[in-house]
């Protein structure tokens, strides 16, 4: 049976000339990342950085240059590498990957800014769904803007070309020169991964408590997202709290919730100017373990943009417990009408 069509192999029209295979695999991969990472299991783990890093660190550089240079490829082009004809004819693969490091590095400071000045939390939802969302959108500007190109004039990667540089290195070369290539390829893949769990994994010696909130999405499934936002007075919604201990011994916590009503400092901070306490939890959790439990949240005032913290503390909390005194401390931005 064949996979042939009228226009050719899937390989055919993915090797068309600019065809914009690196930004389907882009898109791909980011809807991949954003329903994997977190999946409960797989959310706070050194698999879900390992993915998510990619999507934070050269998704948003590469998918906005591929939108600002359109162009062929350098070999294409006719003299130096001045800016004009850069700006005619494009960036090489090699430039274009170190670019989407460099400007994404550059890129997630300032979205960290923007976040902050929005309504929802700096937390790894909003972070890693806002990063994917701009990269998806300039990887549909960056197709666009290719497609209005000449095909020879664009930008594309050689597929067909690399898929006969692999057949002819397993054809035409030795045993040890295959040998070597598959071990480069994978002491790639090794070193990408140990990045992944160097960042998620703790040092030795290291203890700390992951605190977060989880929410039941319409299959049941409790999900880190979609939390419940607007509440009418005296209704009850729930969200599930959860904390995992990594202390390296059991802990006795207490987790303070309160309702929280802030303005803006004059150091440009959230002042608290009202809160009202709605429920505490004394879980004692052993060293490794997962304690959750779910509350049915009651506003007792109205307001928008109202925080709905969650204050772990290690043992007893303060007689005024706040995020600044909080061991751990999460929250969600609520709307409560009467």
């Amino acid at each position: 049976m064949s996979l042939e069509t009228s226009d050719g192999t899937l390989v055919d029209r993915l090797a068309r000339p600019g065809a914009p295979v690196d930004l389907i695999a882009v898109v791909g991969y980011l809807a991949v990342a954003v329903l994997v990472v977190f999946r409960p299991g797989v959310y706070g783990t050194p698999i879900a950085t390992a993915l998510g890093l990619p999507a934070l660190l050269f998704a948003p550089g590469y998918a906005l240059v591929s939108l600002l240079f359109p162009g062929a490829t350098p070999d294409d082009a006719a003299g130096g590498r001045a800016l004009d004809a850069v700006r005619s004819d494009g960036l090489g693969g090699g430039e274009r990957a170190a670019l989407g490091f460099g400007i994404s590095l550059a890129f997630l400071p300032a979205f960290g800014l923007a976040l902050a000045a929005s309504p929802w939390a700096i937390a790894p939802v909003p972070v890693l769904v806002g990063a994917s969302g701009f990269a998806v959108a300039c990887s549909i500007g960056a197709a666009i803007r290719r497609l209005r190109r000449p095909a020879d004039r664009r930008f594309s990667v050689p597929v067909r070309g690399l898929l006969a540089d692999a057949r002819r290195a397993v054809r035409d070369g030795s045993v040890g020169e295959v040998a070597l290539d598959v071990a480069l390829a994978g002491a790639v893949v090794v070193a990408v991964a140990a990045v992944g769990y160097a960042v998620a994994a703790p040092g030795p010696g290291q203890s700390y408590t992951d605190a977060y909130l989880l929410s039941q999405n319409e299959t049941g499934q409790l999900v880190a997202d979609d939390y419940p936002r607007n509440f009418t007075s005296g209704e009850s919604r729930p969200i599930v709290v959860g904390l995992d201990n990594h202390e390296g011994a059991e802990t006795d916590y207490t987790v303070v919730v309160e309702l929280q009503r802030v303005q803006q400092a004059d150091d440009g901070g959230a002042r608290v100017v009202q809160d009202r306490r709605l429920a505490a939890f004394t879980p004692t959790v052993a060293d490794g373990e997962t304690w959750r439990v779910r509350h049915d949240v009651t506003p007792t005032m109205t307001g928008d943009d109202l925080r709905l913290a969650y204050l772990v503390y290690r043992g007893a909390p303060p007689e005024n417990p706040s995020t600044e005194s909080a061991y751990e401390h999460v929250h969600v931005w609520v709307n409560v009408s009467a």
